[in-house]
């Protein structure tokens, strides 16, 4: 369902932009094909549309996306009709990419809320002020933005941002720092000034705050490396960091995923580690099979972990409202070879090496058999979340954080389908493997659970100032060996 602001705001169309960029003008039937064509595609690829929604959810959006649609003039006032459209599937691996117009009118020309956020579930938290609210200390709780409060806002979040199933915590991390203020303006367009209730050590206040140009906002800090990194807490406790498992970014970086690993790996051993951090709290995930891989190094005997991997047949089909054809193919003739025939024409992974439904085919050497704590939260996706499922689900260590970003039970991702639409240049990534677990949500469309659940603060810092962090030291001081919520300090 979309807060009423969100249907309300949409007919906002954005300041005219600079001579220096396209107008991102759009005619009415450009803007329905575009539509049309997002929404095909939509239904021919995704192996299970209705997996984290129903067919009467689908038709409502459907519908509110053409009437939305059908009064679109700009290709931004497009993308508010496409955007809760799609992040309504539950599928946080669909994305839609903005043009490059899109991306130069925002740059040169939008003015946004002048509040960077933490969200948590007890409120919504200053971290910096820009403009006319720098003087708003950090850690101020904001109350309300022109009558809304955290619910109305946060609903509008997650109708603008990809997501997997009904949770929160994803979009809460994805729209935290900056991250809301840029949202909110590709959702509302410019708005003339924000009254916000906020409450300061003196009690509630209420201001009016001026929006502030994109330009004066501070870019963003710079990717930090991606490579897997272990510290030690004491002599017998380790910290190991693991941020992505993307083999890109480890080519990037001029090493490869496997062996980091398995040298960290080698080191525990060699030290006699009892104890183990595992923090994933910044791993969105990668390749596949890295998640396994890691899980090979603290379960020795291999699992099976999906019920199934499925897709569509191979060739996929879609044409448009003029008679554009568009198709694509999802896996090559090499790969065809990996995959079967299912009862419906739909393909199916066949169980066998390299991959198949296992986490692995082989034991992995060293393997850690001390005790584990997992951090583990709103960020960790994909990938990550999956080796938070495969750890929660075989009990596997003692989880410290939040809700992780992903579902527990599996989700669609792999290959993807990117289809630039004609005539607004937005690209969808479609993804096209459905990746179900051998194991049931014991909460449906929700993510891994913590046994100690801790959320971050403002002004935290990772492991020197980190409640997470503190919390998970603390736990390995007691006496356990099953991880269960009595561990948690």
């Amino acid at each position: 369902m979309f807060s009423a602001a969100v249907v309300a705001c949409c007919a906002i169309l954005s300041a005219a932009p600079t001579a220096t960029c396209p107008s991102g003008g759009l005619e009415p039937e450009q803007a329905h094909e575009d539509l049309e064509l997002a929404i095909s595609a939509v239904e021919a690829a995704m192996p299970d549309l209705y997996w984290r929604q129903s067919p009467r959810d689908w038709a409502q959006r459907k519908a509110k996306a053409r009437a939305l649609a059908s009064r679109a003039r700009t290709e931004e006032a497009l993308f508010r009709a496409l955007r809760p459209l799609l992040s309504g599937i539950g599928e946080g691996h669909l994305s839609v990419a903005r043009s490059e117009g899109m991306n130069c009118r925002y740059r040169e020309n939008a003015r946004l809320f002048p509040l960077d956020l933490l969200w948590r579930d007890d409120g919504m938290f200053v971290t910096a002020g820009h403009g006319d609210a720098s003087d708003i200390p950090p850690g101020t709780q904001l109350l309300s933005i022109n009558e809304e409060g955290r619910k109305a806002l946060l609903a509008e979040m997650m109708g603008a941002s990809p997501h997997d199933g009904a949770i929160e915590t994803g979009v809460m991390r994805d729209r935290g720092g900056a991250g809301y203020a840029r949202v909110r303006w590709w959702m509302r367009g410019d708005e003339s000034g924000y009254d916000v209730r906020l409450r300061l050590p003196d009690g509630k206040t209420i201001r009016r705050l001026e929006p502030v140009p994109a330009a004066m906002r501070p870019a963003p800090p710079p990717e930090p490396s991606p490579l897997a990194t272990l510290s030690w807490v004491d002599d017998h406790t380790a910290y190991l960091y693991v941020p992505t498992f993307s083999n890109r970014r480890y080519r990037e970086a001029g090493a490869a995923f496997e062996p980091t690993i398995k040298a960290l790996f080698h080191t525990l051993e060699a030290r006699g580690a009892r104890d183990l951090i595992l923090d994933l709290r910044d791993n969105g995930g990668g390749s596949e099979p890295n998640e396994s891989i890691l899980f090979s190094h603290l379960v020795a005997e291999p699992i099976r972990k999906y019920a199934s991997v499925r897709s569509r047949p191979n060739t996929l089909r879609v044409t448009s409202a003029t008679g554009r054809v568009f198709e694509h193919e999802i896996y090559d003739a090499e790969e065809l070879a990996t995959v079967q025939a299912g009862p419906d024409g739909e393909l199916l992974r066949i169980n066998a090496p390299p991959e198949g439904l296992m986490t692995r085919w082989t034991r992995a050497h060293p393997v850690f058999n001390g005790r584990l704590v997992v951090l583990a939260g709103g960020a960790t996706f994909s990938g990550g979340a999956e080796l938070a499922s495969m750890l929660r689900a075989t009990e596997r260590g003692l989880f410290v954080g939040e809700e992780v970003g992903g579902t527990h039970g599996g989700n669609t991702s792999g290959y993807k389908w990117d289809l630039v639409l004609p005539h607004s240049g937005m690209e969808l990534g479609i993804p096209l493997l459905a990746f179900r677990f051998v194991w049931t949500e014991p909460q449906p469309h929700r993510g891994a659970m913590p046994h100690c659940p801790i959320q971050p603060s403002v002004g935290e810092r990772r492991v020197e100032n980190d409640a997470a962090y503190r919390v998970a030291v603390q736990a390995l001081q007691r006496p356990w060996t099953k991880p269960s919520r009595r561990a948690c300090p």
